[in-house]
């Protein structure tokens, strides 16, 4: 399955420090850093990247040295290929508050691949 979406593998310890793994695109710009984490579903064996995007995205940024004023994080599913609706493709823009050095209180908004697509070009 093609993806223009993974880049790279990331590997984190998701709940209860089970080994979990995600789909990786990282953009780093003039004003802003864009980061797509893509769920793997059947090659994860951990924990999903919406349970733990709180903690995913503060760790990617540590050790990408992403400034957290300048992260624009974006969970990514990818399309399974099948009739029912939850499983076709889909971006969610994440918006965090930052309190004593965490990414808390997480805020969904759906985007399309278009604006994804956009985000990565501007």
């Amino acid at each position: 399955m093609e993806n223009v979406y993974q880049d790279q593998v990331y590997q984190f310890k998701g709940l209860w420090d089970v080994p979990s793994i995600c789909g990786l695109k990282i953009i780093k710009k003039l004003k802003n850093t864009i980061v797509i984490a893509t769920d793997l579903f059947d090659e994860n064996p951990g924990t999903s990247i919406t349970e733990w995007n709180t903690k995913l995205a503060k760790d990617i940024c540590d050790k990408n040295q992403i400034d957290y004023k300048q992260l624009i994080y974006i969970e990514h599913t990818p399309d399974k290929k099948t009739k029912l609706s939850f499983n076709h493709e889909s971006f969610f823009k994440v918006n965090f508050e930052i309190r004593d050095d965490k990414f808390v209180n997480p805020q969904w908004s759906e985007i399309t691949k278009d604006e994804v697509n956009n985000l990565m070009n501007e």
